[in-house]
């Protein structure tokens, strides 16, 4: 496994655990608001057996693994280090783009993942804009179908300023965001989804694109205009700050 970064724990990564956090490296969207440049390329810094020996240490207070990206999916190893981390007694949860329902649903048939956060890039009309990948769209959407299979999940849209050709770029707008809660309740046939809309946060030298450091974070008024109408369709949509 590929490890680009790890943090010690954390209470925000896995809802209700107190989680270490693993960074797989690499990814196959180039995502213009991404902010974890640093460990998109192929440098694995964090060696896995000194993160397991690690974990084998704080396992009196440590009770959750969360394994986020970069795009951990891609990693041929995911399989045998998600094994190594229950072999520890210690519930896992993955992070994913949803760019690979194979290992998904793997995943989800060996029962190795106790938790699933799935990204929505925005309205499957701005998918390409928003990952830089124009040929995920039909992954995507059985990733979708696939993640609701999970005993426990959840789906997220960082409201983010978006590459609309040439110089215009600005926030995802309510509109598109209703879309996007439209089109999830079509692929799954279901509005009973946690479904968090969370704000997008500038970060000096590390975005992809570094056009978007001119932005502010996301307005808070954008972010519950959007809360109120996307709940008209996915009623357990909340901001998560």
């Amino acid at each position: 496994m590929k490890i680009g970064a790890a943090l010690g724990f954390n209470l925000i990564d896995y809802p209700g655990k107190i989680a270490a956090v693993v960074f797989a490296a690499g990814c196959n969207y180039t995502c213009p608001h991404c902010h974890a440049k640093p460990i998109l390329g192929n440098n694995a810094p964090i060696n896995e057996e000194d993160f397991l020996q690690y974990l084998a240490t704080v396992k009196e207070w440590v009770n959750g693994i969360a394994i986020c990206g970069g795009e951990p999916t891609l990693q041929p190893d995911l399989v045998p280090f998600i094994k190594k981390l229950r072999a520890q007694n210690l519930p896992v949860k993955l992070d994913t783009n949803g760019s690979n329902p194979r290992i998904l649903n793997r995943l989800l048939a060996d029962k190795l993942v106790d938790y699933v956060a799935m990204d929505i890039k925005g309205p499957q009309h701005l998918w390409p804009n928003m990952s830089g990948n124009h040929a995920a769209e039909a992954a995507m959407l059985e990733s979708i179908k696939t993640v609701t299979r999970f005993l426990n999940y959840e789906f997220r849209t960082t409201i983010a300023p978006v590459l609309r050709g040439g110089e215009d770029i600005s926030f995802l707008t309510v509109p598109e965001m209703t879309a996007a809660a439209k089109m999830m309740v079509k692929v799954t046939g279901s509005a009973d989804h946690k479904y968090y809309v969370q704000k997008f946060v500038p970060r000096k030298d590390s975005l992809l694109d570094p056009r978007l450091e001119a932005f502010t974070e996301t307005p808070p008024q954008l972010l519950q205009d959007i809360k109120t109408e996307v709940s008209k369709y996915l009623p357990k949509c909340e901001i998560r700050g």
